[in-house]
């Protein structure tokens, strides 16, 4: 059974253009009446003071079905990771890998590496609970590769190398108050289950396992490797995690590649997973510009959203998650990038990676039981202040509409922008109209 939205919230039959005072208004073709009844929504007093940003656009036709300060600039949220995983997918590929390296800085001999087994990463986000099922059980399959080369012993340490990340582990702007939780976990080029490690600690008078930010997303990843390798009953003498891309490893020991890009965008963008972004954002800078750097990154991305028309000043990029208040779209970007990608080779792998309300993601509790659900593929995005959602939509016509809904500065609770933003989404899903009328 559907559910019966409160008529107060939004009005989409006929009989809603009547007035009691003068009879009967002249009938609206559908077109009219979907912007008649999205104005009613928008235009309600509680969000007077707030900045809302709409367009809905017929990506067959280029015409606009709606908009409302579709030029302005707001705050995405997490709708920057539609700017980071469309780059992805057309600069890096949707087959691409990420590479893990180990080399031994040393001898090998009857067991024995003599010297240090170094670790080279390249950002592989995907060493993780929610990618791999158990990230320390995958770190102990690493290990047990290691120890079938013939290692027993080492001399020296297991150690990172190369610097493929040399910026910051946080993105530029995000919150000293996020940097405790896991959505703010640091990012870098070795990184083990999303920068969160577990402690077990004492609540109540018993033992309960929490997770923990690392402040070291390297060392974490370290450790976990030399976990791995000591219950295998490797020795390993010393204990240094210090960096040094200036040693020159004598021979590549064994390198593990990641899932392909196309299967790492469903565990990135339903669940907005921020330390992927992340990775994508400097993993972009340093395949395309040598250096791995969120600004390099964005020199990528804009670069390719001016292929995709999109004007210079639609944007600020500084992170690739959406973390950061200081990244900038507008609806109208927006649209047009996900109207670009759309007509890329590489749309599917994207599409299905997009949240499906009333199924999963973070869409999977709105517009249950709706002619949105099912439906809509969007991307969400939440900060204190801003709501975004923008995505598909195939109306009851079987049109595919694009939409970009984009809320900042509401002072009131999150869940009334969410409300409108849903309301709307099942007008679109409901458009029985063809663009024009």
């Amino acid at each position: 059974m559907r559910r019966i939205f409160p008529a107060a919230l939004f009005c989409v039959t006929a009989a809603c253009a009547t007035s009691p005072s003068v009879g009967v208004t002249p009938m609206r073709s559908p077109l009219q009446q979907l912007r008649w009844s999205i104005d009613s929504l928008v235009n309600q007093p509680q969000f007077a003071r707030a900045n809302l940003g709409f367009l809905v656009v017929d990506p067959k036709t280029g015409d606009t079905l709606y908009s409302h300060n579709a030029g302005k600039l707001f705050v995405p949220a997490s709708n920057q990771k539609i700017l980071t995983s469309t780059t992805s997918l057309v600069q890096l590929g949707p087959d691409y890998r990420f590479r893990t390296t180990f080399v031994t800085h040393g001898k090998i001999a009857n067991g024995v590496l003599d010297g240090d087994l170094i670790v080279i990463g390249r950002g592989d986000p995907t060493v993780s609970d929610r990618v791999k099922g158990n990230a320390q059980a995958f770190m102990q399959s690493v290990a047990d590769s290691i120890v079938a080369r013939g290692i027993h012993h080492i001399t020296g340490s297991v150690r990172p190398g190369g610097n493929a990340f040399p910026d910051s582990v946080y993105g530029y702007g995000w919150e000293w108050d996020d940097l405790r939780g896991e959505s703010a976990a640091p990012v870098d080029e070795l990184e083990f289950n999303e920068g969160m490690v577990t402690h077990t600690v004492q609540i109540a008078g018993r033992d309960t396992v929490v997770p923990i930010a690392t402040t070291s997303p390297t060392a974490a990843y370290i450790g976990a490797l030399t976990l791995g390798l000591t219950r295998r009953g490797v020795v390993i003498d010393k204990q240094d995690e210090s960096i040094d891309p200036l040693a020159a490893p004598a021979d590549t020991l064994y390198s593990f590649y990641s899932l392909p890009l196309r299967d790492i965008l469903k565990p990135f963008l339903k669940p907005s997973q921020n330390q992927t972004g992340e990775a994508l954002i400097k993993t972009l800078g340093l395949e395309k510009t040598g250096v791995g750097t969120a600004d390099s990154g964005a020199v990528v991305i804009k670069r390719q959203l001016a292929a995709w028309g999109v004007d210079s000043t639609s944007t600020v990029i500084y992170d690739g998650s959406g973390m950061s208040r200081h990244d900038l779209v507008t609806p109208e970007a927006i649209v047009k990038i996900l109207t670009a990608i759309q007509r890329d080779t590489a749309f599917t792998a994207f599409y299905d990676a997009l949240p499906i309300a009333g199924v999963d993601g973070t869409t999977r509790t709105r517009m249950v039981g709706t002619a949105a659900a099912n439906n809509i593929h969007a991307k969400t995005g939440t900060l204190e202040f801003v709501r975004s959602l923008s995505g598909y939509v195939t109306t009851a016509a079987g049109e595919k509409l694009i939409f970009s809904m984009l809320s900042n500065h509401y002072p009131g609770h999150v869940s009334d922008v969410t409300k409108l933003q849903d309301a709307i989404g099942v007008l679109l899903a409901n458009y029985r109209g063809t663009s024009g009328q």
